[in-house]
């Protein structure tokens, strides 16, 4: 399980990277996205999410549809708030919270399935894995990254901090935010064997 301090770690830099927007907007690529990078799929998806109108009731499907249209028809690669003027309903912080948990919690599991020791990890390896199975998801995690998948499960975490790279729109600060605490962990790591073999030098 992750823990509360990962999580409340976790929340704050998807927020810091992604973003907390309460009304839907495109990402880079042009998918319909809220909250803190909460892809919407499809209208049916959009309808499930408890939108608000301006006088704070639930808005109903036929409104929800209206703004997921209006903004799918815009041009991408534009900030969040340019697609404010093409919307008019919003999410309350407690549903954009209720979302991104629901999220970590799908890829732990995911995560699990892919690094069956994942839950052993040190915590700055598992905010990293979380990190980039958030923008590149577990199909291409398990697929296209071989090299890091080897590094990981072998935990040698030295290279798999060399392997962590993602491409734009990821940024360079991004990178090595997540590169720095699998680095830590190689750190960790290698401190730890070195007091090891102090320790069995001196007993010997």
């Amino acid at each position: 399980m992750v823990t509360a301090t990962e999580k409340a770690a976790l929340k704050a830099k998807l927020e810091n990277y992604e973003g907390k927007v309460n009304h839907m907007y495109l990402d880079s690529k042009g998918y319909v996205t809220v909250g803190v990078g909460h892809l919407i799929k499809d209208l049916a998806s959009a309808q499930k999410i408890n939108f608000k109108k301006t006088n704070g009731l639930s808005a109903t499907e036929d409104e929800i549809k209206s703004d997921f249209e209006s903004v799918k028809k815009q041009l991408k690669n534009r900030v969040s708030s340019y697609y404010k003027r093409f919307v008019s309903l919003k999410l309350l912080n407690t549903e954009i919270d209720t979302l991104t948990n629901k999220h970590i919690d799908s890829f732990e599991n995911e995560l699990k399935i892919i690094f069956p020791s994942f839950a052993t990890y040190p915590t700055e390896v598992r905010l990293a894995l979380f990190d980039i199975i958030f923008n590149v998801g577990m199909t291409d995690l398990n697929s296209k990254w071989p090299n890091f998948k080897k590094a990981i499960k072998s935990q040698d975490w030295e290279t798999a901090a060399n392997e962590s790279n993602r491409k734009p729109p990821v940024s360079a600060e991004r990178n090595k935010y997540v590169k720095n605490l699998i680095l830590k962990a190689a750190a960790d790591k290698k401190k730890r064997e070195e007091a090891k073999k102090k320790k069995v030098k001196n007993e010997q």
